[in-house]
């Protein structure tokens, strides 16, 4: 006798959100997918560890600059600025949320449930990636409020900074966060694996960069600069190099474009 695998039925968030539907169209899908995003207790606990490493790693960042200082190490920059170090680690917890988002769905087969209730599917996969984004941008500004207002004051007169340099700070990583969210959301898709979307996001943001530095070929040391995490840091920081802001935000949305499209091509042609 062969066994049947039987899918697993609509988890909590699910049931919840095809409730909110009413009677489809786009509106009803942004409902749903913010139901279930905010009905797992994953989310949860990845806002939990963000805010705890922000708070965290911005300490040591703001101690750091001010022992170094000490003991004659030019470390005078913007607080904000400095803040952005401890964005680089929060960044997985990003990454973490927005792969969880849509793979989850399919290692659970509940992204059956996901297709019946919104049948359209780049409807669904529209709707997903604008609630995730949405999170990431706005988690995004309140974790460099939150770096900036830790690492400040035990920076001292080291630390200093403008209005305009927080504002710019906390849009810029804002930003970062949603694209390298909607990125992932798209890479997801396309993989429909957490280790594999995960690990692939982590070797682009910090290890083939670091690869490609070092390798000692001038035109791959180049190419390293337009990888997502290089472009993030300028975004963030507004730096000028190796090139503005503005390019930075290009080069994040290339990235982020190519992946969407690849997720949504490839959610319509593959079966669920």
């Amino acid at each position: 006798m062969t066994a049947t695998a039987i899918p697993s039925g609509p988890t909590q968030g699910q049931t919840e959100g095809r409730a909110k539907l009413k009677g489809g169209g786009l509106r009803g899908a942004l409902a749903f997918e913010w139901t279930k995003l905010w009905t797992v207790r994953s989310t949860w606990w990845n806002l939990l560890a963000a805010v705890v490493l922000m708070t965290g790693f911005s300490a040591i960042v703001g101690m750091s600059a001010e022992a170094s200082a000490k003991n004659g190490v030019s470390v005078a920059e913007p607080a904000p600025h400095a803040a952005t170090d401890a964005v680089l680690l929060v960044q997985l917890t990003t990454v973490m949320l927005a792969t969880l988002a849509i793979t989850s769905e399919y290692a659970s087969r509940s992204i059956l449930t996901t297709l019946q209730s919104v049948p359209v599917r780049k409807r669904m996969f529209f709707a997903k990636s604008v609630v995730v984004t949405a999170v990431a941008l706005v988690t995004g500004m309140v974790f460099s409020a939150l770096g900036t207002l830790v690492a400040a004051p035990l920076m001292g007169d080291y630390g200093e900074f403008t209005g305009g340099e927080f504002a710019k700070t906390a849009l810029g990583t804002g930003a970062y966060l949603a694209l390298l969210a909607l990125f992932t959301v798209g890479l997801g898709t396309m993989m429909r694996s957490a280790a594999g979307t995960i690990t692939t996001v982590i070797m682009m943001l910090l290890a083939v960069p670091q690869i490609m530095s070092v390798v000692g070929v001038d035109w791959l040391k180049d190419a390293a600069d337009y990888m997502p995490g290089n472009a993030g840091v300028v975004l963030m920081t507004q730096d000028t190099e190796p090139y503005g802001s503005g390019t930075a935000l290009i080069v994040l949305l290339v990235w982020t474009l190519v992946s969407f499209i690849g997720g949504r091509t490839l959610l319509r042609r593959r079966d669920a």
